[in-house]
């Protein structure tokens, strides 16, 4: 039987002996396109590429796309009385929230009281 890959499997063994090389680039902030244009000699695709990447350098990828979470609760908008407002927001997850959402009644008079001062309107 004879081996149907016309090119052996190659790319690994490339990729690997790079791989702190390439860690410490992508650390420094480089994008995965230039690593990879910086290597012609890889006989290999870039999205085969890419897939190493993220294979083997996943910590490195995740701290330099981390967007930084704050930890604390921010804090609540107190209404003119000193109490924290009743209503949350709704998060709307799937069309039946949504839906839901929509079917809700509005009372526009606590919408424009709620809404701060008089003169913040686009309307006078």
């Amino acid at each position: 039987m004879s081996d149907w890959r016309k090119q052996p499997r190659q790319g690994r063994s490339q990729f690997l002996p790079l791989l702190d090389d390439i860690k410490n680039r992508l650390a420094l902030g480089e994008t995965q396109k230039m690593i990879f244009e910086s290597y012609p000699d890889l006989e290999m695709s870039y999205p085969q590429f890419t897939r190493y990447v993220k294979k083997y350098c996943l910590n490195e990828l995740q701290q330099v796309t981390k967007v930084p979470v704050n930890k604390t609760e921010p804090e609540q908008p107190k209404s003119s009385d000193g109490q924290q407002p009743t209503s949350q927001r709704l998060v709307v997850r799937n069309p039946s929230d949504l839906k839901r959402l929509r079917s809700q009644p509005i009372d526009l008079e606590e919408l424009q009281n709620s809404a701060g001062e008089d003169d913040e309107s686009s309307n006078s």
